[in-house]
């Protein structure tokens, strides 16, 4: 106890070295945090749309690499599936991408702007499976089996979507596209791929590195505005009865179906995404990257800092030697100054971290969020760091010989 007070009054002593070693820290404390944020989001969200269908087991081409990539499904291989003892109803889900024209927007100087073609993600459902595809609940994509059941009921209509209201803020509102829609004689008619469509209703999912908006359509409308070929899918979700065994099953699919589809259990395909996306492309190598080189530059910056902090209180880590103190006792209390350093950091950098993490969701469309795995994350990376840096430069200290007081 008596070294870390020694520790708290070097400090404070050495107030602007201090502070400004505490700013340099908080710095790579935010660096830390953005970066641990950023990636987690990555993995959340590379999940995001197996997390809300309603699956036990998932078909799929045995071509299928990722979201991007699906390969169609012959769709007889649904009616094969369903064919087998367990299986309660095998649902057909198409997903692509189209091409949206961005709304109009007026400027406060009177310019109007807009009508640029953006990508946007499409899922296409028959309409009667829509209430069995999609999780319910205040964390599904419908809030209710009824809305979900009025939902279906809009897409039977021909040319109708449904909008993600947690769409980007770019693509225009739900509100905005539902008003253009109802109306006889729009002033910004709604365009996919060039064609003119309508927004009925809507849903909430979610984006993430994928897409920035989505849409949910009827499988008639999707391969009218998405040519595909006409006897093909890109999933199957098999749901199963309660009393059957899930790998049980899956293995008589896999015995009974040709080998140019693949059965997935919900585990397989959420760790298949998660290291695509975290390992395998450009943005999760990236990201991976960054928290590295983060923490070898603070330690590098610590070490400096407590190095040449050292190297100028020799003559005092001398006196305290020659008045008896043991070796153990400056060791503590240079660990104490660096777990000292390490809070002072992490406190404000967690808090702008906060901040940052706001700004991003809001105006970035980024999903950062401030889980208590990535506080506990940084704070022990932090006080790691820290103190690796001050084992490092701790030989100065043992160094100091009170002999060359005299």
């Amino acid at each position: 106890m008596y070294a870390w007070l020694w520790a708290v009054r070097h400090l404070i002593h050495r107030r602007h070295r201090s502070m400004t070693a505490a700013a340099g820290i908080a710095f790579a404390v935010i660096l830390m945090f953005l970066e641990m944020g950023f990636l987690e989001g990555v993995d959340r969200t590379a999940t995001l749309l197996f997390d809300r269908l309603q699956f036990d087991l998932l078909l799929t081409s045995s071509e299928y690499e990722d979201l991007s990539r699906t390969a169609v499904l012959p769709h007889q291989r649904l009616a094969q599936a369903a064919a087998v003892d367990g299986v309660v109803s095998v649902i057909p889900l198409s997903m692509g991408f189209a091409e949206w024209r961005m709304p109009q927007r007026r400027s406060w100087l009177g310019h109007t702007s807009g009508g640029q073609i953006m990508s946007i993600a499409v899922l296409g459902v028959p309409p009667e499976f829509l209430p069995r595809a999609f999780s319910i609940g205040s964390e599904g994509v419908f809030s209710s089996i009824t809305e979900a059941q009025d939902a279906a009921h809009l897409l039977t209509r021909p040319q109708t979507f449904l909008f993600d209201r947690r769409s980007k803020a770019e693509y225009g509102s739900a509100d905005y596209w539902i008003e253009q829609s109802q109306s006889r004689e729009p002033n910004d008619p709604l365009l996919i791929n060039g064609r003119s469509a309508l927004i009925t209703g809507t849903f909430s999912l979610g984006t993430g590195f994928s897409w920035n908006a989505l849409l949910i359509t009827s499988d008639g409308t999707f391969r009218e505005f998405l040519p595909q070929s006409p006897t093909g899918t890109h999933f199957g979700l098999i749901q199963l009865s309660s009393e059957v065994d899930v790998l049980t099953v899956r293995h008589q699919l896999q015995t009974r179906l040709p080998s140019d589809v693949r059965i997935w259990t919900r585990e397989e395909i959420t760790a298949s995404e998660r290291n695509y996306w975290v390992r395998l492309t450009s943005v999760g190598q990236f990201l991976l990257v960054a928290v590295v080189l983060v923490v070898v530059v603070g330690v590098i910056f610590v070490y400096q800092m407590m190095t040449a902090d050292i190297r100028s209180m020799l003559p005092e880590y001398a006196t305290i030697k020659a008045i008896g103190h043991t070796p153990a006792f400056a060791t503590t209390m240079v660990l104490g100054q660096a777990s000292i350093l390490a809070l002072l950091g992490f406190l404000p950098g967690w808090g702008i971290a906060v901040v940052l993490y706001s700004v991003a969701r809001t105006y970035g469309g980024i999903p950062a969020e401030m889980t208590p795995g990535i506080v506990a994350s940084v704070a022990v990376v932090s006080v790691g760091m820290c103190l690796l840096s001050a084992v490092l430069a701790l030989r100065r200290v043992h160094t100091a010989d009170p002999a060359d007081l005299f």
